[in-house]
């Protein structure tokens, strides 16, 4: 069984993510530690639309609307990783995929109004 984590270092986490986003809740920087970036994540997933399709040109558009650090390769790469997101095997169709947002996730996207 995984160790809970301690609440001081949960809040020290979320500070370091949450400093990588705006106050409009743009991502500004890419967090350096696997852990971070997998928080950054749930909160650009959390943003994708929950049903429907998309295309690469539109799911391309949405992820560039949600960052400044002008890698939205990166963030589809990383989503699709985690299985957060999928896309057929000619890429052609991508569609975000239903999960329930982690507690930390879920209390990064509320300290950042998401």
């Amino acid at each position: 069984m995984a160790e809970a984590i301690p609440d001081k270092a949960l809040a020290r986490r979320l500070d370091r993510v949450a400093r990588c986003f705006d106050a409009g809740g743009r991502l500004q920087r890419w967090p350096s530690r696997r852990a971070e970036q997998d928080l950054a994540l749930w909160i650009i997933w959390s943003q994708l639309p929950g049903d429907g399709q998309m295309d690469e040109l539109e799911i391309n558009t949405l992820l560039r609307t949600w960052h400044d650090f002008e890698d939205y390769v990166l963030l589809r790469r990383e989503l699709i990783e985690m299985d957060l997101l999928r896309r057929t095997p000619d890429g052609r169709i991508y569609r975000r995929v239903a999960r329930d947002l982690p507690p930390e996730a879920a209390a990064l996207a509320e300290r950042l109004g998401a």
